[in-house]
């Protein structure tokens, strides 16, 4: 736990980690809260882009805890530094809901319609988890694909937690959709657990990443970027993952703890 300790900013998954559908996880508010009285920076980090960062805050708010937009990190962030990096910008045929859409476009993109799309030449496709996903948008992508126009997914996750035992497809099994119908074209992933969010951390926390704590109940996202990145890599047994899953598995945490109620003591 000394590696934690030295930590100087926390970054803490969402769903699983800090609650569940039910509500709060117990100790999680105050731990919390422990982690901005200790001085420490303090960041969110989701994968789900399926609702706006606004929703995001407002359920922070809503389980009474800290939080800011500075605070809040998504793989949307990290889908527009990584397109601005490689002047892939103003305009992108973006794949998502119409509130991400907004944000893009409030962001200085142009965010083609469907109309638009295939008879202009966007600099970029951007595929997300598109809850209003219909065949007219996969046609349109698989086409633009195939123009071997740049083509980047904000995250890998194949399913997203509705409750701790159903999901629904995310955009992982767009991708796996669009591989098989492309003969094997894979996108640049942006979001956990790739460089691309590691990057995007480093750069807003602004210290070494031996000094930044992920906190996450997903090994294959939250556990894997901590662990092959430097990070203190820190797995909660509130959520997906089973102590069981740890017996089979290459990404193995550094610390292993029931919940963040664990970790107060060592702030």
């Amino acid at each position: 736990m000394q590696q934690f300790s030295a930590c100087q900013a926390i970054v803490c998954d969402l769903d699983g980690t800090l609650y569940l559908e039910s509500g709060p996880i117990p100790g999680a508010k105050d731990f919390l809260n422990r982690v901005c009285e200790s001085g420490r920076q303090l960041y969110y980090f989701t994968n789900n882009t399926s609702v706006s960062r606004q929703k995001w805050i407002d359920k922070l708010a809503t389980l009474d805890f800290p939080a800011s937009p500075e605070q809040l990190i998504t793989s949307a962030d990290c889908a527009e530094a990584y397109l601005r990096r490689h002047s892939l910008y103003p305009t992108i045929y973006l794949v998502g809901n119409t509130e991400l859409k907004k944000e893009f476009v409030s962001r200085g993109f142009i965010c083609l319609s469907e109309e638009q799309a295939l008879a202009s030449e966007p600099l970029a496709v951007v595929l997300s988890f598109d809850t209003e996903l219909s065949y007219q948008k996969i046609c349109i992508c698989y086409e633009l694909i195939l123009r071997d126009i740049p083509y980047i997914a904000t995250h890998p996750d194949k399913l997203c937690p509705v409750t701790r035992t159903t999901f629904k497809p995310d955009v992982g099994s767009f991708i796996a959709l669009f591989e098989t119908a492309t003969d094997g074209r894979r996108p640049i992933i942006v979001g956990k657990p790739t460089m691309e969010a590691v990057r995007f951390i480093s750069d807003k926390a602004n210290v070494a990443r031996h000094k930044i704590a992920f906190i996450g109940d997903r090994l294959y996202t939250d556990i894997r970027m901590a662990t092959t990145s430097g990070m203190v890599s820190v797995l909660v047994l509130s959520g997906e993952t089973t102590a069981s899953m740890l017996e089979d598995t290459m990404d193995q945490p550094l610390i292993v703890v029931n919940s963040v109620a664990d970790l107060i003591k060592y702030l």
